[in-house]
């Protein structure tokens, strides 16, 4: 197994100089381009891989690789149990042992959470629900192991996504097929890069489809169950307002559901629903009434960015590690109570 003394000697260059390459600190220390590029390609020749593990606790096992999930500390912790759900799911179904790593980090500040990145601490990646400034200093740093974006877009890492044109399509289709020409939107307040999207592609899809979505009827609320209390309230003060809701969350529309019951407001005769899913199938079908949903569906998101980080640490050359792949993983209708 190649050694960092390895690397330096086929680079001409000191052990120091590998460290700090290997660190992510050459543009720090003013390591010269031709120099960083020599090492890298040593690396490379070499096959040298750091023993994170040693590096991080000297008494772990070191054939045992460290991956590391980071989500922020935000209205989006109800995912993280799916996700797990689905990592722990893909981790078994490929018999692959590893310790997993927990970080949270505050949204948009994920460089305060990163040192661990920048120095190469574990063996892969997996990020969630980053801001796109956060994808921006990720996309700065070269780290040496494979990072995995949820939900999000990049040219460097790889991605494990839905298509926001793909759950509009799927909520449009519903309200073509039932002859809808008008619906309301709940939106949540200060929306996420993912959410946001979804909502833009809801927007043009109705356009498209000559449904009408009116400025007025679209309401914005926190996005948690008293923001569906208080969605509910701004809707029933609107005048001629539309029997159909598209919301933007299904922690909001818990909430709305139950401030809805709580009115005695028939769902789904006096006003129907339909929602984006993203914390897991069971919550909205076991709801009073059970919620249409097209769902984001964590465990399988989770599941694929286990296997595209299993599939590049296969690789033995770091550059074909390194190499993004790109998964789609498709939304999933559920049609229930709430809009039949």
């Amino acid at each position: 197994m190649a050694t960092m003394k390895d690397v330096a000697k086929l680079a001409g260059v000191s052990v120091s100089t590998v460290s700090i390459v290997i660190n992510g600190k050459a543009k720090e220390r003013n390591i010269p381009l031709t120099t960083y590029n020599k090492v890298n390609e040593a690396i490379e020749e070499l096959g040298y891989q750091p023993n994170v593990s040693a590096r991080r606790l000297r008494n772990l096992d070191s054939t045992k690789p460290i991956i590391a999930l980071y989500w922020p500390l935000d209205a989006r912790t109800n995912m993280l149990a799916a996700l797990l759900t689905g990592i722990q799911i893909e981790l078994n179904k490929i018999q692959f042992d590893c310790e997993l790593v927990i970080q949270t980090y505050t949204n948009d500040k994920i460089e305060n959470n990163s040192k661990e990145i920048a120095n190469n601490t574990y063996n892969g990646v997996i990020i969630g629900a980053s801001s796109q400034g956060d994808i921006d200093y990720l996309e700065s740093l070269s780290p040496r192991m494979p990072v995995i974006l949820i939900n999000r877009k990049s040219n460097k890492f790889s991605t494990v996504s839905v298509n926001s044109n793909d759950v509009a399509t799927e909520a449009v289709s519903l309200l073509s097929k039932n002859s809808i020409k008008q619906v309301g939107i709940i939106k949540a307040e200060n929306p996420y890069v993912a959410s946001s999207q979804r909502i833009q592609a809801f927007l043009s899809a109705c356009k498209q489809n000559n449904i009408s979505v009116d400025t007025e009827h679209i309401i914005t609320a926190s996005n948690s169950f008293i923001g569906g209390i208080e969605a509910v309230n701004k809707y029933i003060s609107i005048a001629n307002k539309p029997k159909i809701i598209f919301c933007e969350s299904d922690l909001i529309v818990l909430g709305m559901i139950y401030e809805f019951n709580r009115l005695n407001i028939k769902i789904p005769d006096d006003v129907s629903i339909i929602s984006i899913g993203t914390i897991g199938s069971d919550f909205t079908k076991y709801s009073t009434p059970s919620i249409t949903t097209i769902d984001i569906p964590p465990e399988k998101i989770a599941g694929g960015a286990i296997s595209i980080l299993v599939e590049s640490l296969s690789k033995t050359n770091v550059s074909e590690r390194l190499t993004p792949i790109h998964k789609k993983i498709k939304p999933e209708k559920y049609l229930r109570e709430s809009f039949q």
